[in-house]
């Protein structure tokens, strides 16, 4: 079966973020002679266009990079590249699309619509996403809406799901810098003590965390604090490492306000300095509402979240630009994603093969 065979010669050559190159020779070498338009987005990128003379194009996207994970499973078809992994499912994702795209090499003058097929570099380590949209191909053939798949340990095997609004979320990568006086502790007056100022500083913003309404589902948490360099010499500096997450942009500036307003005392009082740093990832994956009602027409068996998840993902791009839905394919009890364990039962990828089949009837207005 093309599916499977594809899938376990994927899994095979896991390359990073804008690295793709075998991973991009395989997909050409499967598409090439497809009645299509094939475009180079950067050196690893790939799109496809179906053109069927329609004036509404869909788009479907895959992401096809791969993380620095040594794997260890005992698969046939391990990974030839030591040190790296298909740890997150990219590899089904792409096999997925590549039955898609032979689908459509065969059916496209019966659907209602174009087609764009995404083969997206770098989701892992970011700007894969942007690259696409900046490469403004997606405006060229006018694309009004993009759908997208993951599979997803931990939801009932062969099941789909999704829910309107927010999917997953926003990520900020947060650094709080301490900046104190070092002082021999039995002199501690003559100094500033940075990671006395650091531990209070967390605990009020862990009772600030509680104050926040049940309903605005989010995550603040740290997971790493570093300072000082012996135990009878104040701390001079300390660093404080977590992650802001949640679904809007409004509630991340809200979250980081907050936390610069928890730290003013502490200047004002100690006169340390206490700087913060953002790395500001992935946006939210936003499923538009009103296409997400049109899926729920030809996909009647669609499962809806109750509550988002606090992962991200870079598809949140695309749901900055265009009408969006992005899928969860369940595989049940496997190892959770980015594990040198993961795999799944490669069957399931027929599943979300027929959903997107399925969401090619879309009527979008």
């Amino acid at each position: 079966m093309t599916l499977i065979k594809n899938r376990m010669a994927l899994h095979r050559i896991p390359e990073l973020g804008f690295q793709e190159f075998k991973t991009k020779a395989y997909l050409l070498n499967e598409v090439v002679d497809y009645d299509c338009r094939i475009h180079h987005v950067g050196e690893t990128g790939l799109v496809l266009y179906f053109d069927n003379r329609q004036p509404d194009t869909i788009a479907f996207r895959t992401d096809i990079d791969a993380l620095p994970i040594k794997e260890d499973t005992e698969l046939s078809f391990q990974s030839q590249h030591p040190g790296y992994m298909h740890a997150c499912g990219h590899d089904g994702h792409m096999a997925m699309v590549l039955e898609l795209a032979a689908y459509l090499n065969q059916h496209k003058h019966q659907l209602p619509h174009n087609v764009v097929l995404i083969f997206q570099p770098s989701e892992e380590i970011s700007g894969g996403a942007q690259s696409i949209v900046d490469s403004g191909l997606l405006e060229t053939y006018d694309v009004q809406a993009i759908f997208g798949f993951h599979l997803w340990p931990g939801l009932a095997s062969g099941d789909v799901f999704s829910r309107k609004g927010g999917m997953m979320a926003q990520s900020s990568e947060t650094d709080i810098i301490v900046k104190g006086k070092s002082a021999h502790i039995a002199s501690h007056e003559q100094g500033i003590d940075a990671l006395e100022i650091g531990v209070r500083l967390m605990t009020d913003i862990y009772d600030f965390d509680q104050t926040v309404p049940a309903e605005e589902y989010h995550l603040l948490k740290f997971g790493e604090i570093h300072g000082g360099t012996i135990r009878n010499v104040l701390g001079e500096m300390v660093t404080i490492s977590g992650s802001i997450r949640s679904y809007s942009d409004a509630t991340q500036t809200y979250f980081k306000d907050t936390l610069n307003q928890l730290a003013e005392p502490y200047r004002k009082t100690r006169g340390c300095q206490i700087e913060f740093k953002y790395n500001d990832g992935y946006p939210a994956v936003i499923n538009d509402e009103a296409l997400f009602n049109q899926v729920r027409k030809v996909l009647p068996n669609l499962n809806e979240l109750s509550l988002p998840v606090l992962q991200a993902e870079d598809f949140g791009v695309y749901t900055q630009h265009y009408p969006c839905v992005f899928f969860f394919l369940g595989v049940g009890e496997v190892p959770p994603l980015h594990n040198p364990k993961f795999d799944f039962d490669m069957s399931l990828l027929t599943v979300g093969v027929e959903t997107y089949r399925q969401l090619l009837d879309i009527k979008l207005k």
